[in-house]
């Protein structure tokens, strides 16, 4: 990938599966049934053991294999029993936790590739906690982490969110009719953020308390974000270019990374046929629309979306957002 000119998007997870005990929150050393743990900042081998693992992965991923330019730390972490597991505390406290994590990550990674960027993770709860058991909003993690950054000496974090739809197994991403109507809203206090509202995201990380030492907005990237097939797939098409109209108009969103290559038997018994290839490697009506959207080719894949949307041309989503 480095040698076609691609950036390449890597997230480092503590991983419950290898339960590496350095590296694991004495906090988060029992209970809860989350995949992923709250790194370990708290204790002197967790904080060596934390820089020992970035700056490895950063020294091989810089020449040796190929370059990883982008680092996010965590998975989702306002969604504390889900992804990032660690006894419930106030919200402070718990993003003290993870900044500090996250700040070791960030000096080991740019030491050795200084033009690397590192990205907190959150989901689409932005203002209330949806599904998590005791999780946080992303809005409250986001404030805080900043609040918190600062204090300790502000760094040049980013921004990776995931702007799933609401619910997630709605197939129409422009749509906020049934339950989305009283949660994607285009104000700084919509419960929810997804691609049909975004740029809330990207109009809150202007205020000036969020931009850099040097006075940019910060860098933000959906790391992760899908949508359905499970009823039809063309609408599964229609919200992926969609999408890709939208993010291609916001000047303060460098990428969109998309869920799935192939559907995954788990999620497709959930009504989440996220791929743009079916269980058995057939390739979906997105498929062609994935290949071509970013080319000169794109109107002759991408078009037909426009009727299932109901729009005429793709102006008049730009202008809505």
């Amino acid at each position: 990938m480095s040698q076609k000119g691609i950036t390449t998007t890597a997230v480092i997870l503590n991983d419950r599966e290898y339960n590496t005990m350095p590296l694991v929150h004495p906090l988060a050393r029992s209970g809860g049934h989350a995949p992923y743990l709250a790194f370990n900042a708290a204790e002197e081998g967790g904080v060596e053991y934390i820089a020992a693992v970035a700056s490895f992965l950063a020294s091989s991923f810089s020449v040796n294999h190929g370059t990883v330019m982008n680092w996010v730390i965590g998975n989702e972490i306002n969604a504390r029993s889900e992804w990032n597991y660690i006894q419930h505390m106030d919200t402070a406290s718990y993003v003290d936790e993870y900044a500090k994590a996250f700040r070791i990550f960030y000096n080991a990674i740019k030491s050795i590739n200084a033009n690397a960027r590192l990205y907190i993770s959150i989901d689409q709860q932005w203002a209330k906690s949806l599904y998590s058991n005791n999780g946080y909003a992303a809005k409250d993690i986001v404030d805080e982490f900043n609040r918190n950054i600062k204090g300790g000496g502000n760094i040049d974090w980013d921004m990776a969110q995931h702007p799933y739809n609401y619910p997630l197994t709605s197939a129409r991403a422009w749509s906020t009719s049934g339950k989305a109507a009283s949660y994607i809203l285009d104000s700084e206090t919509t419960p929810v953020i997804s691609i049909k509202n975004i740029h809330v995201l990207t109009d809150y990380l202007q205020k000036e308390e969020f931009l850099t030492e040097s006075g940019q907005v910060r860098h933000v990237i959906l790391s992760e974000m899908g949508y359905t097939s499970s009823e039809g797939q063309d609408l599964q098409a229609a919200s992926f270019v969609y999408a890709y109209k939208i993010i291609e108009s916001n000047q303060y969103i460098d990428s969109m990374l998309f869920s799935r290559q192939t559907d995954a038997t788990e999620e497709v018994n959930q009504g989440l046929a996220l791929g743009i290839s079916t269980l058995g490697g057939g390739r979906k009506s997105i498929y062609n629309a994935f290949k071509y959207v970013d080319t000169a080719q794109s109107a002759a894949y991408t078009d037909f979306a426009l009727n299932i949307i109901g729009v005429s041309n793709w102006n008049e989503i730009i202008k809505r957002h």
